[in-house]
């Protein structure tokens, strides 16, 4: 019964995370009395519902006091739990807020504060920040940071605004960090060591994170049930053998005193390492297959992993949020499996052995009579040649050498089965997580099966080992009455050799940049088609007969129908459209804060419309959510970048994708952002030819007509074809500003358009529609009133399907006589979720629903894709449509709205 119940209430703990709502509260009381009453006729429904009750408590109990309006300017007294990041002269961090009120689990806030004092691990300060939900920009492909925050029981970001240091008592944590931080400086891999002891990867540089990705080997420097296994495991032996050899007893007594003090290092270590949500994971796994070893429970390898799996959900039901929960139970139960394959297998070779014996000795039983006789002579021959042999060799050495033989095929026999398990384990470790990590990263490093297949026992056997008796010998000299100086000077010795073998694994994935295809990003199309292949190749081998396996192979096809696809794709020249899409095309709005970011996607090729913005020296929201949009779409040909202004949020991402997009072309109104692509060697895109290019529209030519170009506007461009010119020098860029001008690209048609007589730079925002004869959309930029009756009044508007708002809804455009002329049937605002400037205001969102406008805002919605076709378009959202589940709602705070 027990074992059923904990069946149901996992599978209900990972199943909750497919559900769009949580259980209400009003509901609970129902929900635990059937829990209740089917505990002893039917304990997995009984589990199963536990399971969700469980998970919706955790939930409400964290958020029950933040779904209410509550003040922005927030006063609280906390304690910093972690250190984050920086970035310039910005810190973020993490604090666990100490209340006087008891509640069942801690609740967290992220916070963020510019030019602070010096910020440590364990002091607690009573902070005044501004505080905003966790809601956060969501899109496909793009890093999900509120599933993130969630997994980490953080209810809330904010920015420090004031703060005072309430009172710091060092705990013995930071105090070792405090004497090892300059032992671990001085060595050439301290900030590997420093992860590995201490869980701080913040000295890890992001060349080195690169590389751990290509290489897939991010695993190794983060502790997780490896590194605690492996303490365990030294340990135990030492503790062990140490007890067997002072004090040998013939029950159990030493083997579970050793499991007692091996367990007690481990949580040290755990200790050492911060109790982050990953350590604890694995802890509790672990402490957990040792308890039911202790009690000499007797059950399965299979049942204790299950056990452990009910120990990690019951004491932190958001832990299957976090994809190092998936990574951490898919690689301890790949390890089981192919034990328990291993086992299985070689046991059925010696039955098989056995019964072919069985079966000659049968079958020969008629010449028994023949063979006797003959195994008489060759007895009485070997007896005679015994005798010879005694003669010249003695006794003791023939048995020396004949236990030396027997010993010998022994230990032979033993190795070679130990490397077939290391193999059997290493490959399928590699190719399973290989898999998952598709399904969470969209991302699979090639390599990673072979450097892990020398990697992992290298860390297992010798760097962790290693370094952990470094840190021990440490501790120990902390406590000897010795000057700073010498402590630090033997510390050093005693941690070199652990350093001395972090040099090859640095030396190995160093040279990963110059390996092929060292981190291959996968679409998501191809990620789906990459489970059927394996999902098919795996029942393969399990298929009892050839229908079966005709059947089965049928689920290898699409991978290989999508990877032809891509290949034709990616060799298709420009003018073709692609393959397979000639009817549909697709609008992504992307969330990106309060910025704007619009993706015009045919096939793998696309136009980017505004690049989102950029704060300090590492943030990007084009590396953060445009890239790895692009690549879940499988889009690896942007042919254009389309950057209305120069504001921050329409052109702050423009240097990170002319790294990633060298070849896309640039149309913009300001040179900097054409010097910024010629910096990167761009070949450049002539979208005309002639001397009049500059020109722009005859003067009453409407730009949203879909009806080709007239003769005399001074626009030469074919309107079926494009032309592809290598540009030189940085001034051929000129050619591809936004003059009123019209092209085809893909089979659409667009058309763009500036106010020339505008004297601020919203104003001079280049416009887009974007066309195929039957649907429209219109893309704005920041244009405001000024602009908007500039266009009305030269007639250069028409009506459109969708409409991207002028300056995020602010009060300075949408005005009556733009959206007549437009009247478009649903409009779009990008704008962030709460943002500061209270976007978009009311009563710009009331002049569009007065008209029968449908409205959307990117910040409440996350991405929106349009998709259209020949008859018609659909609006799909990430957070009702696309990801439509509880984690992704909104989470809402008090709006506190800074005036335009």
């Amino acid at each position: 019964m027990i074992n059923r119940f904990i069946y149901g209430f996992c599978a209900s703990m990972l199943f909750s995370n497919m559900l769009p709502s949580l259980l209400p509260i009003w509901m609970a009381s129902i929900i635990l009395i059937v829990a209740l009453s089917c505990l002893i006729k039917w304990p997995f429904i009984s589990g199963a519902f536990s399971g969700l009750l469980l998970v919706s408590f955790c939930f409400y109990s964290l958020f029950y006091s933040h779904e209410s309006e509550i003040p922005v300017q927030k006063q609280f007294k906390a304690e910093i739990v972690s250190l984050v990041s920086t970035n310039s002269d910005w810190i973020s961090f993490d604090i666990r807020l100490i209340s006087e009120q008891n509640s069942f689990y801690d609740t967290n806030y992220r916070l963020s504060w510019q030019q602070p004092p010096e910020v440590k691990v364990g002091q607690v300060w009573l902070f005044t920040a501004r505080m905003k939900p966790i809601t956060s920009p969501i899109n496909q492909g793009g890093f999900n940071q509120q599933k993130n925050l969630l997994s980490r029981h953080i209810v809330a970001k904010g920015r420090v605004k004031q703060a005072e240091l309430v009172h710091y008592d060092v705990p013995l944590r930071q105090s070792i960090i405090n004497k090892m931080t300059p032992i671990l400086h001085s060595l050439s891999h301290g900030a590997v060591l420093n992860a590995l002891l201490f869980g701080d990867k913040s000295e890890l540089t992001q060349m080195q994170w690169q590389q751990l990705r290509q290489t897939g080997t991010g695993h190794l420097v983060a502790i997780s049930g490896l590194h605690l296994s492996v303490v365990f495991g030294l340990f135990w032996f030492i503790f062990r053998h140490s007890l067997q050899r002072f004090t040998p007893v013939f029950s159990r007594r030493n083997l579970l005193l050793a499991m007692m003090f091996s367990s007690l290092t481990v949580l040290g270590y755990g200790y050492l390492a911060g109790f982050a949500i990953a350590t604890q994971r694995a802890l509790v796994m672990l402490l957990m297959l040792v308890m039911l070893s202790i009690v000499n429970h007797h059950s399965s390898p299979w049942q204790r992993l299950t056990w452990a799996l009910f120990a990690v959900l019951a004491i932190d039901p958001f832990a299957s949020l976090s994809a190092g929960f998936w990574l951490s139970f898919s690689a301890l139960g790949i390890i089981l499996f192919t034990l328990e394959y291993t086992a299985t297998k070689t046991n059925t070779e010696n039955n098989a052995v056995d019964e072919a014996n069985n079966y000659g000795t049968n079958n020969n039983s008629n010449y028994e009579h023949e063979d006797l006789e003959d195994e008489l002579d060759e007895k009485e021959n070997d007896e005679i040649d015994e005798g010879l042999k005694t003669k010249e060799v003695s006794a003791d050495k023939r048995l020396f050498y004949q236990n030396f033989k027997s010993t010998y095929r022994h230990y032979q026999q033993q190795t070679l089965l130990y490397l077939q398990i290391f193999w059997a384990i290493q490959w399928r470790l590699a190719v399973g997580l290989g898999l998952l990590q598709a399904i969470l990263f969209g991302t699979i490093s090639i390599n990673s099966i072979w450097v892990n297949l020398l990697m992992v026992p290298w860390f297992s056997i010798v760097v962790i080992p290693l370094s952990i008796i470094g840190l021990v010998g440490n501790i120990i000299l902390m406590i000897l009455p010795l000057t700073e100086g010498f402590r630090q000077l033997v510390g050093a010795k005693l941690m070199a050799l652990g350093d001395i073998s972090l040099a090859p694994f640095e030396s190995l994935i160093s040279q990963s940049d110059q390996w092929p295809m060292a981190l291959v990003y996968l679409p998501d199309t191809m990620v789906v088609c990459l489970m059927m292949f394996a999902l098919g190749l795996f029942l393969l081998k399990w298929a009892v007969d050839a229908p079966w396996r005709c059947v089965v192979g049928l689920l290898c096809v699409p991978f290989f129908l999508q990877l032809t696809v891509s290949i034709f794709e990616s060799k298709a020249p420009l003018q073709q459209e692609p393959f397979g899409q000639q009817q549909t095309w697709h609008v992504h709005v992307l969330d990106v804060g309060q910025g704007m970011a619009v993706l015009v996607q045919r096939g793998n090729r696309a136009i980017l419309y505004d690049t989102g913005a950029a704060y300090g020296q590492s943030f990007s929201y084009a590396d953060r959510v445009i890239v790895p949009t692009l690549r879940a779409k499988g889009i690896n040909r942007l042919d254009y970048i389309i950057v209305s202004h120069d504001d921050n949020d329409h052109s702050g991402g423009l240097k990170v994708l002319a790294q990633h997009y060298p070849k896309a072309v640039i149309i913009s109104d300001t040179t900097a952002h054409h010097d910024a692509m010629t910096a990167n060697n761009v070949n450049d895109l002539h979208l005309s030819s002639g001397s009049d290019t500059q020109k722009g529209t005859k003067k009453g030519t409407k730009i949203g007509t879909p009806k080709g170009i007239q003769k005399d506007t001074g626009i030469t461009t074919d309107t079926t074809t494009e032309t592809v010119t290598e540009i030189t020098t940085a001034t051929d860029n000129a050619l591809n500003h936004c003059v009123n001008r019209r092209f085809q690209w893909a089979g659409l048609t667009l058309s763009l358009a500036a106010n020339p007589t505008a004297t601020n730079d919203n104003n001079r925002s280049c416009i887009a529609y974007v066309d195929d004869d039957k649907h429209r959309v219109l893309l704005t930029g920041d244009i405001e009133k000024s602009t908007e009756q500039y266009l009305v009044e030269h007639k250069l508007l028409s009506p459109t399907d969708i409409l991207l708002a002028p300056h995020h809804g602010s009060r300075t455009s949408s005005s009556e006589a733009f959206i007549d002329a437009v009247s478009p049937k649903q409009v779009i605002f990008t704008a962030g979720f709460a943002n500061q400037y209270g976007f978009p205001k009311k009563d710009v969102v009331e002049r569009y629903k007065t008209r029968g406008v449908e409205t959307l805002i990117s910040g409440n919605s996350g991405q929106i894709t349009i998709d259209f076709n020949s008859s018609s378009y659909a609006i799909r959202q990430y957070r009702s449509d696309i990801a439509p589940f509880w984690y992704n709602k909104l989470f809402r705070f008090g709006e506190k709205v800074k005036a335009e």
